[in-house]
């Protein structure tokens, strides 16, 4: 090979090294400028949060958000197989094989490149979606941290997730203890219609008044009757909790779960009070864990009526006590709902506070009871925690 052909292949490789070195050194700005955009960028726009980095760690974002596949934590390229710009030394074919080969590092820079646009994109895809708004200008992505791993935030991310609101809240609770919906009712004698299409609920642990017009004493008792179980509605449905009145059998609706006190006929009045609820026990068909004569006296000593009275006959006691004996009745057998048609009709002020206290201290300390009192008296539905006016 003549001076001038070696001179002339020197010259060429001079220029394709300088062109190497050049292409990797943009591939090492362009990898960097990635890492400054994103540590550079509003924090609201990161897809994780900056406060769990410490501050010595800010090459750990760098390398969390860029990613270093085969490169180094900085994300530049290897160099080492670029021949220096300035080599003279061009003495063998290997060294002319190698240079030739320069060129492939700026194609591997390349591939750093997507590889590190995939694994942002892959980081972006995990942020959590938000929830539409009108507003368009507000970004599709919210800020997921790192830390929040909590058996709540699990739980709010898949609410949000499934999208579950308010209204499938409320279908998530209990059912009340005792619900009408739509009922309509119409006496077959007279034809007329006292209640129609009522929906209304009674929870659990209140005392709640149902008030009908005054002087309308069809519409209470229509009212006393549908609660009670004694009449069924002609429309509409009555309920306790998931089940409906008609598919309970009888014994077990009044027998069970209802405890009825009525105006007439709440007592037996040739029996003393302990005598009545043992009456009562024995006609519910249920097993109790007491002996039913001591369970009886504690119930009636809780409802207020005097120890010497107990065994009395209900007759010879004053009307206050007869209350009392015809409430402790309704409780014996354990009812989840207590209905009593106007429990404070002819008693003094006195008489029908300390009534409603009883009345208040059955719901208020059982959380599995509700009373329902009908009413036509409007002091009476004003002091319950829950008025349905008829």
């Amino acid at each position: 090979m003549t001076d001038k052909e070696l001179k002339d292949m020197d010259e060429t490789t001079s220029m394709d090294t300088t062109a190497a070195a050049e292409s990797a050194a943009e591939t090492t700005v362009d990898v960097n400028e990635a890492v400054d955009d994103v540590l550079l960028s509003d924090a609201d726009e990161l897809p994780f949060d900056l406060d769990f980095y410490d501050d010595a760690d800010a090459t750990d974002v760098a390398t969390d958000v860029i990613g270093t596949d085969d490169g180094d934590r900085d994300g530049n390229v290897d160099n080492s197989n670029v021949v220096d710009e300035d080599t003279d030394d061009v003495d063998d074919e290997t060294t002319k094989v190698d240079t030739a080969s320069a060129p492939a590092p700026a194609d591997g820079g390349a591939d750093v490149v997507a590889a590190n646009a995939d694994h942002v994109n892959a980081m972006l895809s995990l942020a959590t979606p938000r929830e539409s708004t009108d507003d368009d200008s507000s970004p599709d992505y919210i800020e997921t941290p790192r830390s929040a791993s909590s058996a709540t935030a699990v739980s709010t991310h898949i609410d949000r997730e499934v999208k579950v609101g308010d209204e499938d809240l409320n279908l998530l609770r209990a059912y009340p203890t005792l619900s009408l919906h739509d009922v309509t009712y119409r006496n077959r004698k007279t034809g007329r219609t006292p209640v129609e299409h009522l929906t209304c609920a009674f929870e659990a642990g209140t005392v709640s008044a149902i008030l009908v017009p005054d002087g309308d004493d069809m519409a209470r008792t229509a009212m006393v009757g549908l609660l009670s179980g004694l009449l069924m509605p002609e429309s509409g449905h009555l309920m306790n909790r998931s089940a409906e009145y008609l598919s309970i059998e009888p014994l077990e609706l009044r027998g069970h779960r209802i405890g009825l006190v009525p105006q007439r006929f709440a007592v037996r009045g040739d029996l003393s009070p302990v005598r009545n609820l043992v009456y009562a026990m024995d006609a519910s068909n249920r097993n109790f864990l007491k002996p039913k004569p001591v369970l009886a006296r504690e119930l009636l000593l809780a409802s207020g009526l005097d120890e010497t009275l107990l065994d009395n006959r209900v007759d010879s006691l004053n009307e206050v006590d007869r209350r009392r004996v015809a409430i402790a009745r309704a409780v014996c057998c354990e009812a989840e709902i207590m209905v009593l048609d106007e429990p404070l009709d002819g008693l003094e002020d006195g008489e029908r506070d300390t009534i409603m206290e009883l009345l208040r201290g059955i719901a208020h300390g059982d959380p599995k009871r509700c009373v329902v009192v009908v009413t036509q008296d409007a002091a009476v539905a004003e002091s319950a925690d829950q008025t349905v006016t008829l």
